[in-house]
């Protein structure tokens, strides 16, 4: 029963967002009468009360899975923004071939599919946590795998709603492939006969899985799943190129400003010395290029770690592990705001436009850092290095070394375009929640 008012909240606090996004969108066009040629449609009531349009979203949601599938939020949110913009362009199509464009307003229906983007997700996020408080969003799952990362973020997720209970009262099993095939199918064979849901944890961690392609042979009764390196991709590379270029022109001018101010509180804070901090880094299939970023360190720089180290040796062990210093003697007042921000690296804006490096990608590794890299440099150094990454909103303060190379490589080996959207929202996360790195 509760399962089924959960699924009735969520289709309908849908309909409310959709609803509240056309009048949202009709207000903002009386608002603007002035500005067009056209007088504003006076009855709200022809689009809070359009319900072609509340039928293809909501339609297209339940295709994606919305309402019969648990994802974690960054999919669900990628799923959500395919079906509103499939929506929108189903929607206005339908309009004109029926002759009633003329009728709606196409820059409410623009503006109402923009708000749906924004308000949908927000609304999920909010109501799927409440409707877990309440218990109707809890779904009782039983994890068969030693796989202690596995149930960490997912039996603590409410977005998902999986709480764990015993293999007997689950509807849904959590099977390790590690398995053996016998053991996986005496186990697979007893919950579909009592109509439990089976989910597969692949053994394989380091692979994204989400977006493989599936081949059904259906003579052998057997499946292949085709995985791919997606950023060694040709065509992948050219259009994560021109992603690139578009993007870094359109925030080109708003970045100058920002890069202007921070230029004037480094020659505030200490008048000699460099803006920029340039430093040799390894970029693409290892061609070394010139990396800029904002000076955080005093001239003196130097005299003042081997100083510091010599008071300190403990340090020294720190950077073996981290490449960093727990407490640089180092870094200016201003330098310890742009590194905690991670403002520091907004001058890699112009490695972007010089072809050096890319706005989001693996860490611009150092060449004395070649060797520690290991077996991994090949694929790490096959792309361009990013402005930000995975390294970057994964908590790299907290990363050993090692960690950020392997996240590097999942990177590379599981590039998508939504994934890089991801990680960029993330950084404007870190960046005003001040959790970037040193």
């Amino acid at each position: 029963m509760k399962q089924w008012l959960s699924k009735i909240a969520l289709v309908g606090s849908d309909v409310l967002m959709i609803g509240l996004s056309l009048a949202f969108a009709f207000f903002i066009r009386q608002w603007g009468d002035q500005w067009f040629e056209l007088s504003a449609p006076k009855n709200i009531g022809d689009y809070t009360g359009f319900i072609l349009l509340y039928a293809v979203v909501i339609v297209l949601l339940y295709v994606e899975g919305i309402y019969t599938k648990r994802y974690d939020f960054w999919q669900e949110l990628e799923r959500v923004s395919k079906a509103v913009l499939l929506s929108a362009v189903i929607v206005l199509a339908v309009l004109s071939v029926t002759k009633q464009a003329e009728y709606y307003s196409r820059f409410i229906l623009i503006l109402a599919f923009i708000f749906i983007l924004i308000l949908l997700p927000i609304q999920k996020y909010l109501i799927k946590r409440l409707l877990f408080r309440l218990g109707w969003w809890k779904h009782e799952a039983s994890l068969i795998a030693d796989d202690p990362i596995f149930e960490e973020h997912d039996f603590t997720n409410p977005y998902m709603g999986n709480v764990p209970t015993d293999e007997a009262h689950a509807k849904t099993l959590f099977i390790s492939s590690s398995k053996t095939a016998d053991k996986l199918e005496k186990i697979l064979h007893a919950a579909l006969i009592k109509r439990q849901e089976v989910i597969f944890i692949p053994l394989v961690k380091n692979f994204d899985f989400s977006d493989a392609h599936i081949i059904h042979l259906f003579n052998a009764r057997s499946n292949l799943i085709i995985v791919e390196n997606n950023l060694l991709n040709r065509t992948n590379q050219w259009i994560k190129t021109a992603l690139d270029y578009v993007t870094s022109i359109v925030i080109l001018p708003m970045l100058l400003l920002v890069i202007g101010i921070i230029a004037l509180l480094i020659k505030r804070e200490e008048s000699n010395g460099s803006v920029f901090f340039k430093q040799i880094r390894m970029g693409k299939n290892s061609e070394e290029f010139v990396c800029y970023k904002f000076r955080s360190m005093r001239e003196d720089s130097d005299e003042l770690l081997k100083n510091y180290l010599v008071e300190h040796p403990e340090e020294v062990k720190n950077y073996e592990i981290y490449h960093k210093y727990e407490k640089d003697p180092r870094i200016t007042k201003i330098g310890a705001f742009l590194r905690k921000t991670s403002l520091d690296e907004l001058p890699q804006i112009f490695n972007v436009l010089k072809g050096e490096m890319s706005l989001i990608g693996p860490r611009p590794y150092m060449p004395v850092e070649r060797e520690k890299i290991g077996d991994s440099v090949d694929i790490i150094l096959a792309v361009k290095p990013g402005i930000t990454g995975l390294w970057q909103v994964s908590g790299r303060n907290h990363l050993d070394f090692m960690s950020r190379v392997d996240l590097d490589v999942w990177y590379v080996r599981n590039w998508s375009v939504w994934n890089d959207i991801v990680v960029l929202i993330k950084t404007v996360q870190v960046v005003l929640g001040g959790r970037g790195a040193s």
